[in-house]
């Protein structure tokens, strides 16, 4: 018998089993390909997924000095 199961859809309309793994799809299409064949983007793209909360906190930072400086520097949103 047939059973629902959550799917998750990336930005292409492709269906995956997580959302990790659907924005790991969008997150390798953005980055483009890196290395020879593109075979470093679904590494780096991994790894940015993975340390997010790391990045995230750096783009707060920089974000924060742009606008104390009054150079209103957003380039990330």
């Amino acid at each position: 018998m047939a059973k629902a199961v959550p799917a998750y859809i990336d930005n292409q309309g492709a269906l995956h089993s997580s959302p990790e793994q659907a924005a790991l799809a969008d997150l390798t299409r953005v980055l483009g390909r890196i290395g020879a064949e593109g075979g470093i983007t679904w590494v780096l793209a991994k790894c940015i997924i993975e340390k997010r909360s790391e990045i995230e906190a750096i783009f707060t930072d920089m974000d924060a000095m742009a606008k104390s400086h009054g150079t209103g520097t957003n380039r990330h949103g």
